[in-house]
């Protein structure tokens, strides 16, 4: 296409006449109506539901040719973490998450088309330690194709194991191989506070309109779930607490006011005591502890008062968390061993096996597939393909799934790498989220870049800590687009400051 133009000059001082402009050929305005013909009979079909899918899927096709890399991301930004998951929970519309998946799948598409035309991007790149996260990815991915074909899995199950697991891996491609501008990385980890202050109004609504006393994970804001069964709870406050982390980790680097971080502070206080996730108790503590160490280290005054900080957040969590959904069980219980099974202990009982509900404890989750009677070496290495340990979905459940039914051998990420693709697959995912946390941790000791790169490292660190945490807390990473978005941003990023972040500056 070509844009519109004003004519030369004919001669000095002489004004141009104006172009006539030129409009769009009609080869190119071709499929940009038959797409539009084909949402008006979408449309006339009278379903809401599917005209908002094909809507979403049409223009997300057309971001792929107006919108530049950066822009793409913010839009699957916005659409996993904001509006896939309103649609799942307040809608109803559970197919809504595989909106997220596809325009990661265009992502992929566009990085890999601005690859070919823009080929010295990646040339101005300096060795460093994004290659071993990438290579660490990279295996796992071949591992989990030499599963698919060596268990000779389902079409189906295919199809919904590579949704699941491998879209998302497209932004760590994207971060490894182009240049980006750092105030569009800053741009886009900026939009965490956004967000955050977005789930504060949703989740007073779904405690007080949604949540009931036995569904405890019903507050789960934009972040998606069922409002009878409970859904993403965890990545909410996940989520919330990287977010004060990095306002944190940006007021100790002087990019941030006091009076900012302190209110994204309390916001997130605020969500985790609405959330009720225990793991809350260790993350945000050890998320701040990292990113203000310089702040807490520096007197004796300083790390008194942060400890003594971190007791009242963990003392009024708890009694909060007491009289909104623990009373009745806790009151129930006989003594103090009873008290803390009930409160979060059966976390660690390997024998924790609820045969009419299908529920297991993360610990039974690993004790299962250690006791597994059908084993043998080839699955122990590489495992019974992709999605054997799904127990439902669209597409129905895996194979070892319905070995095991009703049992949701699913609980917990690792325990679903070691019956999909077996230890090999599982020690190399676990690698490249290592790999990270060392790369992130020697960038911060060099004191490479700029104070606001330094910040964006820092950051990381901390949520390579949680993500390593959550291998055996649930199995979001398998596949929830929310936490796989998050960390493979967050695995980007790393990577970008590796390879084109600024030397250190002395």
């Amino acid at each position: 296409m070509r844009m519109p133009t004003f004519r030369r000059f004919a001669a000095a001082g002489t004004p141009a006449r104006l172009a006539r402009p030129q409009g769009l050929p009609l080869l190119l305005l071709l499929p940009f109506m038959l797409l539009a013909v084909f949402v008006g009979l979408v449309g006339g079909l009278d379903s809401p539901p599917l005209v908002a899918i094909v809507g979403a899927a049409v223009l997300s096709l057309l971001l792929l040719f107006v919108l530049p890399l950066h822009g793409m991301f913010w839009c699957l930004f916005i659409l996993t973490f904001v509006i896939q998951g309103s649609a799942v929970y307040f809608l109803r519309l559970r197919p809504a998450a595989w909106l997220a998946f596809g325009l990661a799948i265009l992502f992929f598409c566009r990085a890999l088309l601005d690859l070919v035309v823009q080929r010295q991007h990646s040339l101005r790149a300096r060795p460093g330690d994004g290659s071993s996260v990438v290579l660490a990815a990279a295996l796992f991915v071949l591992i989990f194709i030499l599963s698919l074909l060596f268990n000779r899995v389902p079409k189906a199950q295919i199809f919904s194991a590579f949704k699941a697991m491998l879209p998302m891996f497209s932004v760590l491609f994207a971060l490894y191989w182009f240049r980006w501008k750092e105030n569009h990385l800053e741009a886009s980890w900026r939009l965490l506070f956004w967000v955050t202050a977005l789930q504060l109004p949703v989740v007073l609504y779904q405690h007080f309109f949604v949540a009931t006393s036995t569904t405890f994970d019903s507050i789960v804001g934009t972040f998606g779930g069922n409002q009878g069964g409970g859904g993403n709870s965890a990545m909410l406050v996940l989520f919330s607490v990287l977010a004060a982390g990095y306002a944190g980790a940006r007021w100790q680097a002087g990019q941030m006011s006091g009076r900012a971080f302190g209110g994204m502070l309390l916001l997130a206080v605020a969500i985790i005591l609405l959330g009720e996730v225990k793991a809350a108790f260790v993350w945000l503590p050890l998320v701040l502890a990292w990113v203000l160490r310089r702040k807490v280290l520096r007197s004796l005054g300083a790390f008194l008062g942060f400890g003594l900080l971190v007791l009242a957040f963990v003392g009024t969590t708890y009694t909060v968390y007491e009289q909104l959904y623990w009373g009745k069980n806790l009151q129930a219980a006989r003594n103090v061993a009873e008290k803390l099974d009930r409160s979060g202990g059966y976390f660690f009982d390997p024998n924790q096996i609820n045969y009419r509900t299908g529920e297991i404890s993360r610990a039974a989750s690993l004790a299962l597939w250690a006791r597994d009677p059908q084993a043998t070496t080839p699955s122990r290495l590489v495992g019974y393909g992709p999605g054997a340990s799904k127990p439902s979905g669209l597409l129905g459940a895996g194979q070892v799934a319905k070995r095991y039914q009703p049992l949701h051998l699913d609980a917990t990420a690792l325990a679903v790498l070691l019956w999909d693709e077996g230890v090999l697959g599982a020690v190399v995912y676990a690698s490249m989220l290592l790999f990270s946390l060392l790369a992130a941790g020697r960038y911060v000791r060099r004191g490479e870049g700029t104070a606001a790169q330094r910040a964006l490292a820092d950051t990381c660190v901390a949520a390579m800590l949680l993500f390593l945490i959550m291998l055996v807390y649930n199995r979001s990473l398998m596949d929830e687009p929310t936490a796989q978005l998050l960390l493979m941003m967050c695995m980007g990023t790393v990577v970008q400051l590796c390879r084109y972040g600024r030397k250190a500056e002395r």
